[in-house]
C-alpha cells in the first residue's frame, strides 16, 4: 500500500464519494422508476412552481444518463481503493470529471426555469453535499502527478 493509500484525507474523501454515489444513484433509479410510471420525475433539487417543463425532461434524462456512467466509475473506483488497495487515479478523475462536469451542467442548466429561486436552500444543499469532490480530485491530480 502506496503513502497516497494512506493519507487519511484522501482515505475520508474517497469514502465520502462512495457513500455520496451510492446514494445519488438510488435517486436516480427511483426518479427514473417513477418517470416509467407517468409519475413526476423527482430529483434532490426541486422543480420550479408548476413542475418542470416538457423540454426540460429531455436535458435532465440525458443528465442523469450522464450520472450513472460517473456513479458507476466512481463505485468501481472506490471499490479497488478500499477493497483492493489501489489507487486507480486515472478511473477516478474519469468519473469525477464526468460527476463534476454533470453537476455544473446540471445546476447551470435547471437557473433559468427558476427553480432556484423556489427552492434555494434545496440546490444550496446539493451544491454542499457535492463539494467534498474537489479536494478528490486535487488528491488524485497530485497523486498522479508523482
Amino acid at each position: 500500500m502506496d503513502s497516497t493509500h494512506r493519507s487519511s484525507s484522501l482515505r475520508l474523501f474517497a469514502g465520502y464519494y462512495g457513500v455520496l454515489q451510492s446514494f445519488h444513484l438510488i435517486l436516480l433509479a427511483r426518479a427514473g422508476w417513477l418517470t416509467l410510471k407517468n409519475q413526476p420525475m423527482p430529483f434532490p433539487a426541486p422543480p420550479p412552481m408548476g413542475g418542470w417543463p416538457d423540454p426540460a425532461l429531455p436535458f435532465l434524462i440525458g443528465m442523469g444518463v450522464v450520472d450513472v456512467f460517473a456513479i458507476m466509475l466512481g463505485l468501481v473506483f472506490v471499490y479497488f481503493f478500499f477493497v483492493r488497495k489501489e489507487v486507480k487515479g486515472v478511473l477516478g478523475l474519469i468519473s469525477l470529471t464526468g460527476a463534476i462536469s454533470s453537476g455544473i451542467v446540471y445546476l447551470i442548466g435547471t437557473a433559468p426555469s427558476g427553480a432556484w429561486g423556489v427552492n434555494a436552500a434545496a440546490y444550496l444543499a446539493v451544491f454542499l453535499l457535492f463539494s467534498p469532490i474537489i479536494p478528490l480530485y486535487y488528491f488524485l491530480i497530485k497523486h498522479l502527478m508523482k
